[in-house]
């Protein structure tokens, strides 16, 4: 919903397949299942989230996946075995296309919120996404298509941008994004991660390992030093943010020691320094593991629709 004296005010991608489709998607496991209600509904009872700051999404089209996927990866996909190895999840053959179904509605997400990011300079987050460990031709670590890939790949095919810079800090190293991009110069790959999935010597890439035992104050000056440098030396024209909310400590398959305090003070150095920048912005929700992940995304997602800055 586009009005103009409300273009000031964040945005967010939401759609209630992102909820359903996962919902059924089998058994519960690492991946709070309930995480994007949970901050929906929290946003909406407390009246931060008005209507104005919705954007809804369809979902990709296949001519869409196979921007970046082959069509020999994308007809596996039909065979359910393929898919419960990459998820780590029974899901069974009842509820197969729901767990496709959302992935291609995740990813429609992240074409809308970068079309409206470009079209008006503003930061604009998607519920979900991120998905950083999916390949041209295979997926892993909960990640079936790769939706940032696909969404560079269409607008710079649309001469919307040019050059374009991931930042990463899920706590995962984002090697799908790293490996497809190895070749690009108008591709940056920024990641902050404290697990290294992938070693590859590229020019436009700053690869950063954390120890586990990093607190807020020493992540937070080694992500301004290295950002600062990259954002000068590279200069894009647009930013994929993937906020992964696994670096907080009360994560369940994290090891890192992030406060609450310290993880939104991250988002927020991000989101401070692009729109400074006077770029378009696009955030995505990445991982994020346990019962507590929820809080953060909400926390960084309140603060950007309460504030202007």
């Amino acid at each position: 919903m586009n009005i103009p004296f409300r273009r000031d005010y964040a945005k967010v991608v939401y759609s209630s397949t992102y909820i359903y489709n996962v919902l059924s998607a089998g058994d519960q496991h690492v991946f709070d299942l309930m995480k994007y209600k949970k901050i929906f509904d929290k946003l909406t009872q407390e009246k931060t989230l008005r209507r104005y700051h919705l954007l809804r999404p369809d979902t990709c089209t296949y001519d869409d996946l196979r921007l970046v996927h082959s069509d020999s990866y994308l007809k596996s996909l039909q065979d359910t075995q393929v898919v419960e190895n990459i998820l780590k999840v029974k899901i069974g053959e009842l509820l197969f296309d729901s767990v496709l179904e959302y992935y291609c509605a995740v990813t429609g997400g992240t074409l809308l919120a970068t079309a409206y990011a470009l079209r008006w300079i503003k930061p604009v987050f998607n519920f979900g996404g991120g998905f950083h460990h999916a390949h041209p031709d295979k997926g892993e670590g909960f990640c079936l298509i790769n939706d940032v890939a696909i969404a560079i790949e269409k607008f710079r095919r649309l001469s919307r941008a040019r050059k374009y810079m991931i930042i990463d800090l899920d706590y995962h190293q984002g090697n799908g994004n790293l490996l497809y991009f190895k070749d690009d110069s108008d591709v940056y790959t920024f990641s902050m991660h404290g697990d290294t999935w992938v070693e590859i010597d590229r020019p436009y890439n700053k690869d950063i390992l954390v120890s586990k035992n990093c607190g807020d104050e020493e992540y937070l000056t080694i992500l301004e030093k290295e950002l600062d440098e990259s954002c000068h030396s590279f200069k894009p024209d647009a930013v994929f943010f993937i906020a992964g909310s696994d670096t907080y400590e009360k994560d369940i398959i994290g090891d890192m020691r992030l406060s609450r305090a310290g993880m939104l003070s991250r988002n927020l150095m991000v989101y401070r320094k692009v729109k400074k920048a006077n770029l378009p912005l696009v955030i995505l929700a990445g991982g994020g593991y346990g019962p507590d992940s929820w809080e953060i995304y909400y926390d960084f997602i309140a603060y950007c629709l309460r504030n202007k800055h």
